[in-house]
């Protein structure tokens, strides 16, 4: 059986030259191309190979140009795009091999490393929404896929242990203005962990990657009542991925919140935290979707 650290681990082929050493995943049922999270897991994995132990990765922020196929490895050309005392900073560049002589670009990105500091002015976190401690308290004991995802992130299960959280009442003040212009309150908790160990610092940040990039395409769609069976189409155009620690163990169970705050001319913005088991922010991902109703929807009013 595969593992997630070999599902994002990559090895050289060249001078800053990577290659996956699986092809990366399928997201699931409804979907016949690559997880975007494998890719964007891979792309930090290889960008750590070319950085030094004392710097940490604490920002990626790209686009995915292409969906990437299950049938081939990913191939990563890492940019040295700046070296100094406290910075380094990749550009990555993940293709495959096309049907005939091509490559074809299929993401990029910029991904930039920092040494840890010896102090800092101030330090604090703000607090997730659902319950701490992270405890079976307070869990769902329903399974991780809904009926309305359809299986979406089936595949997923043979790398992660997800749960639902039972989530807090949203703190969202209802102003009297509410209307169909208003973005949806609620929230998506979830629980998560990684079921095989990891090792290295940038085997735990991949894994964060790759279960991070979980969901936010959907949920503008899901957060507002509709199936992901309405849309014609519905994927990550751009992405942000920041890290407020490289203290992460991903075997230890985390919490993530997710939210949709503005949607139009067929895309949807959306953001997903986690927190540590002490309540500690320790990542966000922000994504700007593409969601394209079908010819024969109709919008409730």
């Amino acid at each position: 059986m595969v593992t997630l650290d070999r599902q994002v681990a990559v090895e050289p082929l060249g001078t800053d030259s990577y290659g996956s050493v699986m092809p990366p995943t399928r997201m699931g049922a409804l979907a016949s191309y690559a997880y975007g999270g494998n890719t964007l897991a891979v792309a930090v994995n290889a960008a750590y190979q070319t950085v030094q132990p004392l710097f940490h990765l604490y920002s990626i922020c790209g686009h995915f140009i292409r969906a990437a196929r299950t049938d081939r490895r990913l191939i990563c050309q890492v940019e040295r795009v700046r070296d100094t005392r406290t910075f380094q900073t990749r550009v990555i560049r993940v293709s495959q091999e096309g049907d005939g002589a091509s490559i074809q670009l299929c993401f990029i990105a910029s991904a930039d490393f920092h040494i840890e500091e010896p102090r800092s002015m101030v330090t604090y976190s703000t607090l997730p929404q659902t319950k701490l401690p992270l405890t079976n308290t307070g869990i769902s004991t329903i399974s991780p896929q809904t009926p309305k995802e359809h299986g979406l992130y089936r595949n997923l299960e043979r790398f992660l242990d997800m749960q639902p959280a039972t989530a807090a009442a949203s703190k969202h003040k209802e102003d009297g203005h509410k209307g169909p212009s208003s973005a949806p309150s609620r929230f998506s908790a979830e629980r998560f962990r990684t079921q095989a160990p990891l090792g290295s610092e940038a085997e735990h940040v991949s894994a964060l990657a790759f279960y991070m990039d979980k969901g936010l395409a959907y949920i503008p769609a899901n957060h507002s009542g509709y199936a992901l069976t309405d849309a014609s189409a519905c994927a990550t155009l751009d992405f942000s991925l920041r890290l407020f620690t490289h203290d992460i163990d991903m075997r230890q169970w985390h919490l993530t919140e997710a939210t949709t705050s503005v949607a139009g001319n067929a895309r949807a913005f959306s953001e997903g935290r986690v927190w540590d088991e002490n309540g500690r922010l320790i990542a966000s991902m922000t994504q700007q979707t593409l969601l394209r109703p079908k010819a024969d929807f109709h919008p409730r009013i």
